[in-house]
Order: structure tokens, then sequence, then C-alpha cells
């Protein structure tokens, strides 16, 4: 191997989607990158990339390491992040260390302008990108939590709890059996009969956006380390997304934004949670918000709503729990006899905060001081 290492070039596009296609098994449009890559909220990402001159002129990238630019906050105080994302090596580098050399070399380089590093997916690849970026000096953080509730009950109720003549064990069975009776009826008690006159549902183009922005400026130190909420990365991140079309639950009390949910519908009719986000962290108005969007779900035909959020974060994962909400990982503590703790033993999500930030915000590592919803992933259908 006959290595070249260089920052991206424009025109290197289609190599980089080549390799992408080859590893992930999924297209990317020239649209679609250009929005994750090359005009981001705050302009292009960083992207290293590694050539074999001596391979095949037109297979000759074996490599990329990858940063998207994101704002983070860390209680109150901003920081821009780099998160690691389309890390990529060409199967003919597998397992010759050729990628963390390259990745080290460059990880030096983005230290002079991000102050804070993440990954959210270091258990692919057989867990082999949480170990490089372990040696690198990330900290396995924490892992996920995915929060469902269904609305169309009978045939989410099978869905979810499968056909009880394929169990193979007479506890599966069981458990099958009572979920598809019981499972109706207990989503069903938490369905909001009326519409709240305080919420408005509003498609992305007219969203309150500068509104939101005051709303996050005025209560950004009560919600720990999170993402930022400013004008300019919504609106590339959600409203000038290429996957989805989102929607916003607006709530308003006196003539105030006091909330928002910003949501989107994938197909199979589920609805996700891509953002929540309430006035001085009101439990009230969080809880309001969630009932509202799951009366929007039962008016328009949806099948189940999911969120996403990390492990550490009790308080979001409580409210939604509090709202009808159940874990997943729930329906696999029943089925096993193994516990919760070996069942969410991988953390994928791995950070890494630079010697400045960790001088001033030891606790920046405390997984419960983290308030994370879908806007810390990449933001692409998968």
């Amino acid at each position: 191997m006959k290595l070249t290492q260089r920052p991206y070039q424009p025109g290197d596009e289609d190599r980089i989607n080549q390799l992408y296609n080859r590893i992930t098994g999924r297209g990317r449009s020239d649209a679609q990158y250009r929005w994750e890559w090359l005009e981001t909220w705050k302009g292009p990402g960083s992207i290293w990339l590694g050539f074999d001159t001596e391979r095949d002129k037109d297979d000759q990238l074996v490599l990329q390491y990858s940063l998207i630019p994101i704002p983070m906050s860390v209680w109150g105080e901003p920081f821009l992040a780099g998160k690691t994302e389309n890390c990529m090596a060409h199967p003919v580098c597998r397992g010759t260390g050729v990628f963390y050399r390259h990745e080290n070399k460059y990880f030096d380089e983005a230290k002079k302008q991000y102050q804070i590093f993440f990954t959210t997916a270091g258990e692919v690849t057989k867990g082999a990108v949480g170990a490089v970026r372990r040696k690198l000096g990330y900290q396995a953080f924490d892992g996920w939590v995915s929060l469902f509730f269904m609305i169309k009950g009978d045939r989410a109720a099978r869905n979810a709890a499968g056909d009880p003549g394929d169990s193979t064990s007479r506890r599966e069975g069981l458990f099958k059996k009572t979920a598809r009776a019981v499972l109706p009826y207990y989503f069903s008690f938490f369905i909001p009969k009326r519409t709240d006159p305080r919420v408005t549902i509003l498609e992305q183009d007219g969203a309150p956006l500068d509104q939101i922005q005051d709303l996050w400026e005025q209560n950004k130190q009560a919600y720990g380390v999170t993402i930022q909420r400013t004008r300019p990365y919504l609106d590339w991140r959600i409203n000038r997304n290429p996957y989805f079309k989102h929607k916003y639950l607006i709530f308003e009390q006196d003539d105030r934004l006091k909330g928002y949910i910003i949501f989107y519908q994938t197909k199979g009719a589920i609805i996700r949670v891509a953002d929540i986000f309430a006035e001085k962290k009101d439990k009230r108005v969080f809880k309001q918000m969630i009932k509202s969007l799951v009366r929007y779900a039962a008016s328009n035909r949806v099948e189940q709503i999911l969120c996403v959020t990390s492990s550490g974060n009790r308080f979001l994962r409580n409210i939604f729990m509090g709202c009808g909400f159940l874990r997943t990982v729930d329906f696999r503590l029943l089925l096993s006899r193994t516990t919760e703790k070996n069942l969410s033993i991988k953390r994928p999500f791995h950070v890494f905060a630079a010697k400045e930030v960790l001088e001033k915000y030891p606790r920046i590592y405390q997984p419960r001081d983290w308030f994370m919803t879908e806007l810390i992933f990449e933001g692409v259908e998968i």
C-alpha cells in the first residue's frame, strides 16, 4: 500500500459516496451529501482522506476521517463539537491498524478547531469504532433508550408481541399472549380525548425559529450539556434536511412560546421525536406537549410514536414514561432471565472533552447532566 493523505477537495464526492455505498449498502444523492457535509450551519465539515495510489484509479480512496460541526452548550456556555460521522475504511484496510493511524494524525489537527468530540455509534463493526475512539482518549460514556407509544392498539400489539405460536419457550408464548391482550387497553388509557387549545401544529416552513432561539437563550443553563437550539443550526438540521419533512408542535400560553416538539413521520406510520424543549424545564409543559402529540397521532392514522434519548437522561425518560410510553428493553427483560445491566452493557455514545473544558466543567462526563434528543444524531434515513 502506498498511502497519500490529505483534506477533502472539491470533486472528491463521487469517490466518497462510492466508498460510503460499499460500506453501508446505502446510496446518497449529491444534494444529500452537500447538505450533510458541504453546506452545514457552519460551512463545510472536516474531512481527511487517505488514498492507496497503487490501487486502480477508480478505487483508490480507502480511508475517511470526518467530523460534522455541532454547536454544544455546557451549562449555557457555547462550545464547538465535532461529531465523528462517515468515518470509513475500505475492506482492504480492516485489521491493519492503518485507520487508527489516519484518525490519530488528523485528530490532533481537529483539536485546534473543536473542544468536544463524540460518536454515537461506537458499537458498530463489532465494537471496532469504539475501540479506536477509546484509544484516542474518548470515554465510553452512555447508551441509548428507546421509548415507544402504540396508537393502533390491536395491530401494534401484534407487531410488538409477535405470534405466540412462534415462541420456542413457554414463558415467551405466555408473555406474547398477555401483551396482545393488554397493550391496547394500556395505551388507550393515555390517549387524550381532546386537543389542547394551547397547542398548534406547524409545517417546518412556518416554524417560529426566532422565538425558539429566544426560548433557548433564556433557558439554556437549566439543560446542562446539550445541543444549542439556535436558528442557524435548526434551520440546517431540521428545515433544510433532505431526508425528512418535519413538523413543529408549538405550545403557547399568554401569547408566549413555552415549549415545542419537533417530529417527523417515517415509513410504517411511525412518528419520531427529533427534539423537545420547554421553558424552565417545566415538567407540566413537557407532559402536556407529549399528550398533545399522542392526541395528534391518534387523529392522523399514526400507529406508533418513538423517542430516543440517552440512558442517563432520566428526566426525559421519566416524563415520557409518565405519559404512557414504555421502554423496548422492558420487553426484552420480560422475555429473558438476564438483567437490565447485561442488556445495556454496550455504551455506543463516546465523548472526548478538551482539557480546558474539563478544567472548567469537571462534571461533563456525568451522563445524568446531558439532555439528549435525536438532535445528537446524523439526521439521515437509515
